[in-house]
């Protein structure tokens, strides 16, 4: 008898409140399997009710480190298309659904990560938090076809950070107006579930643009079918970076 798979992305409903935690080891790190599970949390939070959606990571290390696949699985290129396929697919369900979506970070939020928590309107942090793309330096483009868009929606030196590939802290990110607001990180699940709750959120679904994620589509579609190839990957020296942070 198999036991059935703990999903990587897991969804509690609760009277006003959807969280999705991302749960995969102690760096939250996504994978094809973590994409898809994410689309089925987000898809189901969306038909259940009219609540607001919190994600979040698992523990106290990261939200998440990014993307991850074995080499073998990395090398083959229709295992990185489908990976953009889906992040693509996650960050248009984040931008363009009707809900306030919140991301709550307490550690690391970095590459896919971070443009999964850039996709969402809010972002509430601990002091503690680091963020950055790293991935670039290492052959992973942007899997969610939003980098592009950055400079639209956090006009300060959020772009030019990403661009870099490395990790800042909380006070860069609050001035590049990423952030919203830092919470305690003793307890921080708790008080970031109450702090979404406290939220005035009433106004998103007018404020949200219905078609973003797309202007840029076409110029990213291009520059990772055609420039990125499963040779340029690193993911043996991206885990050994991971490791040593």
């Amino acid at each position: 008898m198999s036991l059935a798979r703990v999903p990587l992305v897991s969804l509690k409903t609760e009277a006003d409140l959807n969280v999705l935690t991302i749960s995969n080891g102690v760096n939250n790190s996504l994978t094809n399997e973590g994409l898809r599970d994410m689309m089925v949390a987000l898809a189901e939070a969306l038909s259940g009710n009219t609540n607001p959606i919190m994600i979040t990571g698992m523990g106290e290390r990261a939200f998440s480190v990014g993307y991850s696949a074995s080499c073998t699985k990395i090398s083959d290129k229709m295992h990185l298309e489908e990976a953009y396929s889906l992040g693509t697919s996650v960050a248009r369900t984040l931008l363009r659904n009707d809900r306030p979506v919140i991301s709550a970070i307490n550690g690391y939020a970095l590459g896919l990560g971070l443009e999964i928590a850039l996709c969402s309107d809010f972002i509430i942090s601990s002091d503690r938090s680091r963020f950055g793309m790293p991935e670039i330096r290492f052959g992973i483009p942007s899997l969610t076809g939003f980098v592009p868009e950055i400079p639209d929606k956090y006009p300060g030196g959020l772009f030019a950070a990403v661009k870099s590939g490395e990790i800042f802290g909380i006070e860069e990110a609050r001035s590049f107006g990423m952030i919203t607001a830092i919470i305690d990180s003793r307890n921080f699940i708790k008080e970031a579930e109450n702090y979404c709750r406290k939220m005035e959120t009433r106004l998103v679904k007018m404020l949200k643009p219905p078609e973003r994620v797309g202007q840029y589509r076409q110029a990213v579609d291009s520059l990772f079918f055609r420039i990125y190839s499963p040779s340029c990957l690193t993911m043996r020296e991206l885990e050994r970076f991971r490791n040593s942070i």
